[in-house]
């Protein structure tokens, strides 16, 4: 599934892949306050159907604010009430000097891509 999602300056490409109980999210653009709440809606979704394995791709992220930041850390203490796990891939430049400066690198496990973070999942 495919979706774009307007936010203040640019807009957001959210694609999404899934088996029974993993889910890819690929995110491509600018994550802000007007996109975040599509992040957060479709990871519940996914949630509610049991795919408790979740991979977001922020390779091609070239925006994130808090609005972004939160959607991402309350999807991963969702999953990890539930008994799952979220894992970052591709996070790199903007978005990673975001994570970084917000202390936040230690909290998620971050790969270098999203194969290397399906792996042993």
């Amino acid at each position: 599934m495919k979706k774009k999602v307007l936010g203040i300056v640019g807009s957001l490409e959210i694609e999404l892949e899934g088996t029974e109980d993993t889910m890819l999210m690929v995110l491509s653009g600018q994550v802000d306050n007007y996109t975040a709440g599509e992040i957060t809606k479709l990871i519940n979704e996914h949630i509610n159907n049991g795919n408790l394995k979740v991979v977001i791709d922020l390779t091609n992220v070239d925006y994130l604010d808090s609005a972004g930041l939160s959607a991402i850390i309350s999807s991963k203490i969702r999953l990890a009430k539930r008994k799952g796990a979220l894992r970052l891939a591709g996070l790199k430049g903007k978005a990673k000097e975001v994570f970084d400066i917000s202390n936040l690198t230690q909290m998620f496990d971050i790969y270098p891509s999203r194969e290397a973070a399906f792996e042993n999942f």
